[in-house]
C-alpha cells in the first residue's frame, strides 16, 4: 500500500488504525473535521480531496458515537447520506466501511446497515468489518469497561447490571489488526471481527478485579434484562479468508490494559 485514507481517525477506533496502519509502514492520510468535514461536504468535494490524498484505498470509521443517544440520534441519517457520498468519491479505491454487531432495531443499526447494502449496489471493491464489543486504551467513558477499570482502580467493590449477559469483547489494537488485515487482502463483502469468545459481563468483571489483583471486589450475578443472552463474532469466515485473527481473551487484554 501506498497511502491510505482513514475517516474518523481522531476517534476510539480510529486512532488504533492509525497507529496499526503508521506501524505497519503506510501512508496514512487522517484529515481532522476542519480539513474535510464529512457531513458539510459535497460528492464533488469529497472526490477532489480523495484526488489531492492520491491514496489506494479508504477506511472509512467516523460516525457519530457519544455514548448517550448515538443509537437513536437522528444525526445517524445524515452520517449514512455523507458515507455515500464518500463511497461514490473513492470509486475505483478499496474501500472498507465498519459495521455493527447490533440487531437493526436501532436508527444506528439500520444506517450502518443500509450503507453496507449501499456498497454493495454501487459494486465497489469493498470490505465490511462487523465489529463486536471494544475496549482499550481511549475507550470513552460511561462505557462498561472504562467505569468498571475506574471503580476498580479506587478500590470499590463493582459489578455489572446484567452479568449473565455473554458478550464479544475485543481489544481495539487487536480489532485495528483484523480490520487493516482485511483491508490489506482482496476479500470482498462482510466479516465478523471479534475474539469470537463471549464470557459472561460477570466473568468480565472478574477478570478486571484479577487484572488488579483484588478479585474480591468483583461482584456477580446472573440477570440478562431480556437482552439478547449471546452476542459473539463468527469467525469462520475471516479464518477461511483472512487468516488467524489473532486476538487475546478478554483477561490477558484488560491485565494488559491496566498495566
Amino acid at each position: 500500500m501506498t497511502g491510505v485514507l482513514v475517516t474518523g481517525a481522531t476517534g476510539f477506533i480510529g486512532s488504533a488504525l492509525v497507529r496499526r496502519l503508521v506501524a505497519g509502514g503506510n501512508d496514512v492520510v487522517a484529515p481532522t473535521r476542519s480539513e474535510l468535514d464529512l457531513l458539510a461536504a459535497s460528492e464533488r468535494e469529497l472526490a477532489q480531496f480523495v484526488e489531492r490524498a492520491s491514496v489506494s484505498y479508504c477506511i472509512h470509521a467516523a460516525w457519530y458515537t457519544n455514548h448517550a443517544d448515538y443509537l437513536t440520534h437522528e444525526v445517524n441519517r445524515e452520517w449514512l447520506a455523507a458515507s455515500l457520498r464518500l463511497v461514490r468519491a473513492c470509486e475505483g479505491l478499496r474501500f472498507v466501511g465498519l459495521g455493527t454487531c447490533l440487531e437493526p432495531d436501532t436508527l444506528y443499526a439500520r444506517s450502518k446497515l443500509d450503507l453496507a447494502i449501499g456498497l454493495g449496489d454501487y459494486g465497489a471493491n469493498f470490505a465490511w468489518a462487523r465489529v463486536f464489543f471494544v475496549y482499550g486504551p481511549g475507550d470513552r467513558p460511561g462505557r462498561l469497561i472504562p467505569e468498571m477499570i475506574e471503580r476498580f482502580g479506587r478500590g470499590e467493590r463493582a459489578g455489572p447490571t446484567f452479568g449473565g449477559l455473554r458478550r464479544d469483547y475485543i481489544h481495539v489494537d487487536d480489532l485495528a489488526d483484523q480490520i487493516v488485515r482485511i483491508a490489506n487482502s482482496n476479500v470482498q463483502g462482510p466479516f465478523d471481527t471479534g475474539t469470537g469468545q463471549a464470557p459472561t459481563l460477570s466473568e468480565i468483571y472478574a477478570a478486571g478485579a484479577a487484572a488488579f489483583g483484588r478479585p474480591e471486589l468483583a461482584e456477580a450475578n446472573a440477570e440478562t434484562g431480556g437482552q439478547p443472552s449471546l452476542i459473539q463474532a463468527d469467525l469462520t469466515r475471516f479464518r477461511a479468508f483472512v487468516g488467524d485473527p489473532r486476538a487475546r481473551d478478554v483477561a490477558t487484554g484488560l491485565r494488559d490494559l491496566v498495566q
